[in-house]
């Protein structure tokens, strides 16, 4: 069994990780919400016929973006669910329950903010 040492290298992985995680996944659902609006209302302008060529590389530049932001918070969400499947001496520990609540919104902001929509 593990100290319940901040200090540990294995409780350090879990904090870090779990903090990249976290990150990713609110900027993956940032840069969805800013694309998702953006598109509805370039949308309305491309009704009226005022749909510029900016505007269109605009929605393809923050579409490659998230697409870039989903990927990267796949791979740590491999990395970090790879890693706490080793660590089973730690399934006990409070970093590994907030370790699980950031996997738990990863996935779901995974399957929400998917790129392919």
């Amino acid at each position: 069994m593990f100290p319940r040492n901040i200090a540990h290298p294995v409780i350090r992985q879990f904090i870090l990780r779990t903090a990249v995680l976290n990150y990713l996944s609110k900027c993956l659902q940032q840069q969805w919400d800013d694309w998702r609006k953006l598109s509805r209302s370039i949308l309305i302008f491309a009704e009226a016929g005022d749909l510029h060529q900016t505007q269109a590389q605009l929605i393809e530049a923050l579409k490659s973006r998230v697409a870039a932001s989903h990927w990267l918070l796949q791979r740590e969400y491999d990395q970090l669910f790879a890693y706490m499947m080793d660590k089973h001496e730690l399934w006990d520990s409070p970093e590994y329950f907030k370790a699980k609540t950031a996997l738990g919104m990863a996935v779901q902001n995974l399957r929400v903010c998917s790129p392919s929509k």
